[in-house]
Order: C-alpha cells, then structure tokens, then sequence
C-alpha cells in the first residue's frame, strides 16, 4: 500500500468537508488552490499541491458558470434569446441592467451599513445604468447599440464627484476605443471581463506553473493584508511599510493588487476563492496584465518579507491600549 502524504491527507480532509456539505468538487479545488484548507478565521496562503488537470477543469468550470462577471451573464441570456436580433439585444440589456441594478443596491446598502464595497461595484444609479449597457456592447459587439448610444451611457458612469480627473481621462480612452470598435466593426473588451470563449482559450494557453504563481503572489497579498491593517492602526513608522506605500502611489496596478487583496482578507477564509479566483483569470487571460505582473508585484520585494514581523510588534503595541480600555474605571 502506497504512504499517505500530509499532503494527501489534508485535500483528502477538505474533500470529505465539502461532500459532507454536498459542495460541488469544482468550487472545493478552487478553494483548496486559493486558501490553505485549515485556515481558521484569517486568510493562509496554501501550499497543498493539486493536480493540474484537477485544477484546470476547475478553473473551465468556473468560466463557465461566473456570475460575477456582467459578460458571462450577458452571454447566457443573448443565448437563451434564441436567433432573432431584436431579442437577443433586449435580452442582453435587460440582464446587465439586472445585474448591475442588483450590485448597486447591495453595495448602498453596505455603505449605509458601514461597510467595504467591491471595488468594481457602481456608485451611483447612472453609474449602474452605464456599465450594462457597455457590458451588452462586449457580447453583441458596439455597432449594435452605436457608439453614441454606448458613449452617451458612459459619460455619467465613469470616476465619482472625487475624482474627476480620473474620470475625463477614463472616458477619453473608452471613447477613443468605442469609436475604433465600431469603425473597424470589432469587438469592445471590459476591462476585467473578456467572452468566455476568449477566456477559456487564453487559460489553456496559460502555462501551469505561471498560474500557480500568480495565484501564490495573490495568496501572498491577501495574507499581508491583515497584519498591514494592524501596523497602519498601531501607528507604526518603518521603512518597510513607507516601501510599500511608495509602490502603491507609484503604480495603479500595484494599487489595484493590493485594494483586492485587503477585500479578500477581510471575507472568510472559506470564501475568498470567490474573490480571488476571478482576480487570477483576469490576469492570466489578459496578455498586458500578465505580462507586467511579475515586475509590478516584485517591486514591494524585500518589504513584504518585513510584514509578519510588523503584524506582531502592531499587535504588541495594541495589546495594552486595548487592555486600558477594557479596565473599568476606579
């Protein structure tokens, strides 16, 4: 008889969980592959080996069933719409209106609640109201709805009152794109988004190792995530941490790891694969991304090796005001 690996017997723990639950395996690799299967109530980068095969067909699944992303549910209602043109545009406008209607409710009300929204998630109705209708322009592609029409939908949904330098700039670059969509008869891209089909091909394509690696940065961010939250609340001064920063101001993608990888963290353990998977494919399937991601997160190195370290002496210097705190007063 074969030996039983450590390894071996923790996915074999996790799979007996989840059947327990009648979770489907798909949904149990992903979670395997994103978080260590022990984690308890804060986030730990796994180190269970998984086979490739396994993971892939998880990652097809999940491509193939995301209802995260607005094209995937574009997708599928332009198919159940049958042949006839009319129906399939109503039917992909009415689904992304739903959808995005949907996450900006749930995203006012956790604002009102006090709490952190996804960074994708529509701030405002007009906002919503826009990105439905450049979602229906990915799949059915721009000539479809002219790019007046998806341009003028834009124009309010872009940046908030904040930022309204990031706003004009964001809008200039997807008018420039819209309007060469419709002129060359192409297809619009959603930033974070992309068909399924276009997906699908550039994951097969995607060498094994290299996403294993993203996937271990992303795991690495999320990690991180917590224990920079405390050395932020502690107050404390380090060269690592002004590093850190200073990466962050730099690089807007840099920026944009490290938001994702503060959202992960702060969800359950069990659940951060529905956060960070959909990260993952977007940078695998999208060549510029993918091609700049090893030089962008290299540049927090060696600051990162620094962040456990920072965690312990932010909680050691919290320890006591939060005992004062709790002591009742003489």
């Amino acid at each position: 008889m074969s030996e039983i690996t450590a390894d071996t017997a923790v996915v074999a723990e996790a799979l007996a969980q989840a059947t327990a639950r009648k979770t489907r395996l798909e949904k149990v690799v992903l979670r395997v592959f994103t978080v260590h299967p022990q984690a308890g109530e804060a986030f730990v980068a796994t180190w269970v080996p998984l086979p490739e095969r396994g993971v892939r067909r998880a990652l097809m699944w999940y491509v193939g069933q995301d209802c995260s992303n607005a094209v995937a549910v574009v997708e599928r209602a332009v198919e159940a719409a049958g042949d006839d043109p009319d129906r399939r545009a109503d039917a992909a406008l009415a689904a992304a209106q739903t959808y995005y209607a949907r996450r900006y409710h749930r995203a006012r009300s956790t604002r009102r609640a006090g709490g952190r929204v996804h960074l994708s998630d529509p701030h405002s109705r007009a906002d919503a109201h826009g990105l439905a209708m450049f979602a229906a322009a990915v799949v059915l592609g721009v000539q479809e709805f002219g790019a007046d029409g998806v341009l003028e939908a834009l124009r309010e949904s872009f940046g908030s009152p904040g930022d309204g330098l990031v706003s004009a700039q964001a809008f200039a670059e997807t008018e420039a794109i819209t309007s060469e969509a419709e002129c060359s008869g192409g297809q619009l891209v959603l930033p974070g988004g992309g068909l399924a089909a276009d997906k699908e091909r550039r994951l097969s394509e995607t060498d094994y190792d290299t996403l294993c690696q993203v996937r271990h940065v992303l795991a690495v961010l999320a990690e991180s995530a917590l224990p920079l939250r405390l050395a932020s609340r502690a107050g404390l001064q380090d060269p690592a941490l002004q590093h850190i920063e200073q990466v962050r101001a730099a690089n807007p993608r840099v920026r944009h790891y490290l938001d994702c990888a503060d959202f992960i963290s702060r969800r359950p353990p069990a659940d951060a694969w529905k956060e960070l998977i959909p990260l993952l494919i977007s940078i695998c399937t999208t060549p510029e991304k993918l091609d700049a991601f090893q030089k962008d997160v290299t540049a927090l190195d060696p600051a990162l090796d620094e962040v456990h370290a920072l965690g312990r002496q932010a909680v050691a210097r919290l320890a006591p005001a939060s005992s004062t705190a709790g002591e009742a007063p003489a």
